[in-house]
């Protein structure tokens, strides 16, 4: 979702149409300093330059895609932050390969797996158990996302 506009000048991102439809495609770690993503993450896979299509959005729009559709954005060259949020839906079915339960919100139905664990409303406003509550959290989700890696210094959580 875009909390700023995503245009191509700020780096929107970019869609390969039909990519969906492949399996997940190996990944390449770089942790390079310029790509955003908690270990630099690229595919391995060769994509013509010409191949993506760019979606631009206004600030309150969203765009909703698989996570197998290969997917982009570019560097910020506009003089304004590009700014959004991410928002994955997931069966509760689905579980983390390290066995640890992640907070999460259950938005639909019922969940008979328990392999997350459901955020419950908060009690008050800024509460310091809501605080710990996301710090736990944040060090779970660091160990699922450089569960494998060779480098576990990115800057993300």
């Amino acid at each position: 979702m875009a909390l700023s506009a995503a245009t191509v000048e700020s780096g929107c991102m970019q869609f390969v149409p039909g990519t969906r439809k492949q399996l997940q495609v190996p990944h390449e770690d770089t942790f390079d300093k310029n790509n955003l993503l908690s270990r630099g993450q690229e595919i391995a896979v060769v994509v013509a330059e010409g191949d993506g299509v760019a979606v631009e959005l206004k600030a309150g729009q969203a765009s909703l895609h698989h996570g197998h559709l290969f997917h982009s954005s570019g560097p910020n060259q506009a003089n304004y932050r590009r700014v959004g949020t991410a928002i994955r839906y997931i069966k509760p079915s689905m579980k983390q390969r390290t066995g640890d339960k992640s907070l999460v919100a259950l938005v639909s139905g019922v969940d008979n797996y328990n392999h997350f664990k459901i955020a419950q409303p908060p009690l008050g406003r800024l509460l310091d158990s809501d605080f710990e509550l996301c710090k736990q959290d944040a060090e779970i989700k660091r160990r699922v996302l450089y569960e494998g890696a060779e480098d576990k210094s990115g800057k993300r959580y």
